[in-house]
């Protein structure tokens, strides 16, 4: 049988289809390949904004506190004197470290070795501890030195136990190393401050890591690193202290995954198209039906195509423009607000706007409507299903053409509850920052080099009584005392040739908004040349009760000197009157061994015994004078004067009862001073001893005791209407040891003299006015 041979035009017609079928579904499988990868970049895309958005916020936030603990250690460094001394560590030191939550703890470093720390009892195990000399750890802190700013150094094991970072600022003293200031952030606080979990979710985990200085390797400190694929991540790199940090995805394939159902749809469509082309060209008379069957596939296809839609990984909304009532939502859009699509659609975008926000929303959609911008963007707050409000970014396009009818537009939401409270967070350390501030009892001014003040701390008022100043009115100088205008002078001409350097320890008197002066220490530091301050620093420490120690201390001197005086004196007349009475006795004892009469030997013999009785007077009075001058444990209490007036009333009444004597008591009861109980009783005996034994014989005695205040310090008067005495005679020796200044014999002129000595043992004075047939009075002013 012969073979049956085929046409091969009819052949290649027969094949036609097959291949124009198959070059379809080639053809439409690349383009939807095509369009798949576009879309899965986009996706990734997406995922690298938002990690970098992320981690911009995480960069923020450890910036942020970075500067605050560069700030806390510029505030401590700036207590450090130009000889490299820092007194008051334990007064600055807590304030730096309990009003900042950035900062654990904070360390003073002379030439490496740690000196001084606060916390103590937490890192007392850290002193001593001289880090240059530990070739394990000291190539941050050269680095630190090198570059002559603050380097963070770690995260390291400290001794004290904890891993941390180490913020070390290098301070120079006279063009040379002097040490560092360094502050302690606990690495869980970095962590925390940072507000890393926060920021990453359930989406992301972060990584931070640190090139090991001495192993050259990187090394992380963030749970297992062993699946930390880097292709997938976003990283920061911080200069400060030569660290980075990752962000990573928890399911890097997520994307991936995402397009594969949408991969293998297009497959399908694709074969199922060229399969349609092939028959469409194999069965011409069901072309047209063919087409239609297409066009129902293709609209198929549409409805596959918006499992995309749903699969985005920002919310996705159509909002009809007119009504504002929400047509579609995505899945992510459900989950931002906790409700389903079906309620959503039953729902107008502005029941789930916050009511501040609506103003400005409807504005810029009515603007978007008349076709005066083709898009806005706008922060808002959405109210969750549950009540709770996010934070959002809203982008909305619209979905008509310029000039067409107004139908529905697309907004795009991204969720920025988290960047917000960071931001927040950032606010709140700045208003900590700033409280640590205005509450120091520092006064800190900003002047500008044209006298302009522009900042000072509320603590102006507080000291200086001055509610704003501003030195262009009246210039610096008009606040200043006059004998510190050229000291000021040339600081300031220092702080010109020495910018970023203190000049510290400028001793000034300054006068406040009552004309009284009181005393600064003051810090200059030339700023001029930084941006935001653009100014010179001034730190103004008010040292007015340092001032009056030393004032204090100089009257102490003087006192003293006037004691060597009194002692000068009294040495004087103890060899005096010593060599008088020696003399006295040698002479009489010649003149005994000379004498052959026994009547004239016994003559001698008493004058001997009178004598020697006059001189064991004259050692018993200079001994209780050199008790009171040389006593320098001297008990001081309490004691009442008027209780004290009674009980030397009581002993000498038997003595005014004979003499007569009146006494006017006007001592208040409440009278107390600080004197010795011994001295106190001493004293009031000898002033009314004195005031009955010098009575005037032609008149009673009256005796007036006043007491009262003069600003702070009691006041005693004892007054007299005795013979007095001739002060313009004997004024200058009135209360000299063994001046006399009437013809008593029982006067030996010692009592004054050591009641003037006990009342200025105690702090004292007394003073005496008189007047010859008169009376006397004096006057004792208590400490």
């Amino acid at each position: 049988m012969a073979k049956k041979v085929e046409n091969p035009t009819r052949l290649k017609a027969k094949r036609r289809p097959i291949l124009i079928g198959f070059l379809t579904f080639l053809m439409l499988l690349l383009a939807g390949f095509f369009m798949l990868w576009q879309r899965y970049q986009i996706l990734l895309d997406d995922r690298q904004s938002e990690m970098a958005a992320i981690i911009g916020v995480a960069e923020q936030n450890i910036d942020q506190s970075l500067k605050y603990s560069y700030s806390a250690a510029l505030s401590l460094a700036l207590q450090i004197d130009e000889d490299g001394k820092i007194e008051n560590f334990d007064e600055v030191a807590p304030q730096l470290v309990d009003n900042n939550p950035n900062i654990d703890a904070i360390e003073i470093v002379p030439d490496g070795i740690i000196t001084k720390v606060y916390p103590y009892e937490k890192n007392k195990d850290a002193i001593n501890y001289n880090i240059l000399k530990d070739s394990t750890r000291n190539g941050e802190a050269f680095i630190a030195i090198e570059r002559k700013r603050m380097f963070f150094a770690g995260p390291l094991q400290l001794r004290q136990g904890g891993l941390a970072i180490i913020g070390r600022l290098p301070v120079f003293k006279k063009n040379e190393f002097w040490g560092f200031v360094a502050v302690l952030i606990h690495f869980e606080n970095l962590v925390d401050q940072s507000g890393l979990e926060d920021l990453a979710g359930d989406e992301f985990r972060f990584q931070f890591s640190k090139i090991n200085p001495v192993t050259k390797k990187e090394e992380f400190f963030l749970n297992d690193t062993s699946e930390m694929d880097k292709s997938y991540s976003e990283k920061l790199v911080l200069p400060d202290g030569d660290w980075k940090i990752y962000i990573i995805p928890v399911n890097p394939y997520e994307p991936f995954y995402t397009i594969i159902p949408v991969a293998i749809m297009i497959l399908i469509i694709s074969g199922a198209l060229g399969w349609i082309v092939y028959n469409s060209l194999k069965q011409p008379a069901k072309l047209q039906e063919l087409v239609k069957e297409q066009a129902g596939e293709l609209a198929k296809s549409e409805l596959h195509f918006r499992t995309i839609f749903n699969q985005a990984a920002i919310g996705m909304a159509r909002v009809n423009s007119r009504s504002g009532m929400i047509l579609e939502a995505n899945k992510k859009f459900q989950d931002l607000l906790g409700y389903s699509e079906e309620e959503l659609k039953l729902m107008d975008y502005k029941v789930i706007s916050h009511p501040d926000d609506l103003t400005e929303n409807s504005d810029l959609m009515r603007r978007l409507s008349k076709d005066e911008i083709r898009q806005y963007s706008l922060e808002k707050r959405l109210e969750r299903k549950d009540g709770t409000l996010i934070w959002v970014r809203i982008n909305v396009s619209p979905l008509w053409e310029v000039g067409e009818e107004v139908t529905s537009h697309i907004a795009l939401v991204e969720d920025i509850s988290a960047r917000v409270k960071a931001k927040q967070r950032l606010v709140d350390n700045e208003n900590r920052f700033r409280s640590l501030v205005e509450n120091s009892n520092e006064i800190i001014l900003i002047v500008d080099d044209q006298n302009r003040v522009k900042y000072y701390s509320p603590s102006l008022a507080k000291i200086s009584k001055y509610e704003k100043i501003d030195f262009a009115a009246n210039g610096v100088l008009f606040y200043i005392h006059p004998e510190d205008h050229d000291l000021l002078r040339s600081k300031v001409e220092n702080a010109y040739t020495k910018p970023g350097v203190p000049i510290s320890d400028i001793v000034l008197r300054v006068k406040d908004a009552e004309n009284n002066w009181f005393w600064v220490n003051a810090t200059l530091t030339n700023m001029l040349a930084v941006n935001n301050v653009n100014g010179f620093v001034i730190n103004l420490r008010d040292i007015t009760g340092k001032k009056e120690a030393e004032v204090n201390l100089v009257k102490s001197y003087e006192l003293v000197m006037e004691q060597n005086k009194r002692l000068l004196n009294f040495a004087y007349i103890v060899s005096h009157n010593l060599r008088s009475h020696s003399s006295n006795m040698s002479s009489i004892l010649e003149l005994y061994d000379t004498e052959e009469s026994q009547e004239e030997k016994d003559t001698y013999v008493h004058l001997l015994r009178k004598v020697s009785k006059n001189l064991d007077q004259s050692l018993h009075d200079l001994n209780e004078v050199v008790s009171i001058n040389t006593n320098m444990d001297i008990k001081a209490e309490t004691v009442n004067v008027s209780e004290f007036i009674d009980q030397a009333l009581d002993i000498l009444s038997l003595q005014m009862h004979s003499k007569r004597a009146r006494v006017i008591n006007e001592v208040p009861e409440e009278m107390q001073v600080s004197f010795n109980s011994a001295y106190m009783e001493s004293v009031l005996l000898n002033f009314l001893t004195n005031a009955l034994r010098y009575s005037d014989p032609e008149r009673s005695p009256i005796i007036e005791l006043i007491g009262y205040k003069e600003g702070k310090n009691w006041v005693l008067v004892i007054k007299d209407n005795g013979i007095g005495i001739d002060l313009d005679k004997h004024g200058e020796k009135v209360f000299g040891l063994y001046k006399t200044f009437s013809d008593r014999k029982d006067s030996r002129g010692v009592g004054l003299f050591i009641t003037k000595n006990q009342i200025n043992a105690m702090g004292g004075t007394v003073k005496v006015e008189s007047e010859t047939g008169v009376g006397t009075s004096f006057k004792v002013t208590f400490k």
